[in-house]
């Protein structure tokens, strides 16, 4: 026998049980004992439970063997297996390897759309859900409509907790994420790590990434510029091609506006898909520009204990031009005219070009010392501003057979007085 005060409850003839709570308790059983507070199972054999929020109408009974949706206020649960609510608390539970929730946010636009075997919902406040807690084979959907049209953010977790209040969605347990958009990316951008964290209230939206140096790994292709016609010049600056961010430990990151990323080897890849010239720059703290409301990357800055590599092939492919070295901080900047490495001192720089030197070419300069290294088209040039003259080249030239091409030897780095 089921007793009740102030709560509306109603049977169907269907056999399903529709309530409404409006009380803290709820006595079961002909002992007539209070249960307020303890973890009640609402389940018969013939019985499916549903709640409804106030005022509102209950929906049309579900088709033959299709499991029944739950509303609550702006929520949606459906096809769970099992039903539980905790009273005095106000916490309700769905349990069901298909178990799905769909949250609607109506500040940003989107709706996130969330499988779990287990999920959770419980009062914040003055909020009647204000947490929602997903455990076991977490899968996610978040749609977001934009002015630049759809952007689809999927993936999957060990656990989730959304945070309705305060507009935060946070992933843990291996998570792994899915990001198209087709104003942005060339292709879906991926994002992998142990625990994230999406700032809704965001534009666009914030990730904080956290985990592991070898479970955190970014990777994204800029929205290409549509091909130019054959003898036309580029206009803007040379595509990257795919950039690849990885090694960290924590990271922020808001595409259209800037990373930060922190840990020892922490480091940042992209190659040109036109020429191949590929670039490298890695250390403890990575900081990056992206153009506004773009995925592509103006201007990164790497800083503690840096390394840096930058390889250009040969017309031919036959060769490469490689420059290698360790500084105390290295910026890359991109711009309409070309691409630019700065690296400050102390410097420690190999230079390898087989086409013009017997071995690699070396460059060492104490903290007073700055490299340039600029890439215009295809031409690769190297200067030094050393106002102390510290810096120390160590060159050996390749002799040249006569059957060989007579080509020029690139420039040694020039060394700017004052």
């Amino acid at each position: 026998m089921i007793k009740s005060s102030s709560n509306r409850w109603s049977l169907l003839p269907s056999g399903r049980l529709l309530f409404m709570l409006s009380a803290a308790s709820l006595s079961l059983g002909s002992a007539g004992q209070t249960q307020s507070g303890r973890k009640v199972n609402l389940r018969a054999p013939q019985t499916r439970l549903t709640a409804l929020a106030p005022r509102k109408q209950a929906a049309a009974p579900p088709a033959q063997g299709e499991l029944p949706k739950t509303q609550i206020g702006d929520l949606t649960i459906s096809k769970s297996l099992k039903s539980e609510v905790v009273l005095g608390t106000g916490a309700l539970r769905w349990l069901g390897p298909n178990t799905e929730i769909e949250v609607p946010d109506k500040a940003s636009d989107s709706v996130l759309y969330v499988h779990a075997d287990d999920i959770q919902a419980s009062r914040v406040g003055k909020v009647q859900i204000g947490l929602i807690t997903l455990s076991g084979n977490v899968r996610y959907r978040l749609v977001q409509q934009s002015d630049q049209g759809e952007r689809l953010l999927e993936g999957t977790a060990g656990h989730a907790e959304v945070r309705r209040v305060v507009r935060r969605i946070e992933f843990t347990g291996g998570v792994r994420v899915r990001l198209t958009e087709k104003a942005r990316f060339s292709s879906p951008a991926t994002l992998r790590t142990g625990a994230l964290t999406l700032a809704m209230d965001a534009k666009p939206f914030h990730y904080t990434l956290n985990g592991a140096a070898g479970a955190n790994d970014i990777q994204f292709t800029p929205l290409q510029a549509a091909p130019v016609k054959a003898g036309a010049k580029p206009k803007g600056p040379i595509p990257l091609g795919t950039i690849h961010l990885y090694g960290f430990r924590t990271g922020d990151l808001q595409f259209g506006k800037a990373v930060h990323l922190q840990g020892a080897g922490t480091a940042c890849e992209f190659a040109s898909p036109d020429d191949k010239t590929s670039w490298k720059l890695q250390g403890e703290q990575f900081e990056g520009e992206f153009v506004p409301d773009s995925s592509d990357l103006e201007r990164a800055t790497v800083t503690q204990k840096v390394h840096f590599h930058l390889m250009q092939p040969s017309a031919d492919a036959k060769s490469k031009t490689i420059a290698d070295g360790t500084c105390r901080q290295a910026s890359y900047v991109r711009s309409d005219e070309g691409q630019e490495l700065v690296a400050h001192g102390p410097l420690n720089i190999d230079f390898t070009d087989p086409q013009h030197f017997e071995e690699p070419m070396t460059l060492t300069a104490e903290s007073s010392a700055t490299l340039t290294v600029k890439k215009e088209g295809e031409s690769l040039s190297f200067s030094v501003d050393d106002p102390k003259q510290t810096q120390k080249l160590h060159i050996v030239p390749k002799t040249l057979e006569e059957s060989a091409p007579k080509t020029a030897a690139p420039p040694v780095p020039a060394v700017k007085k004052k």
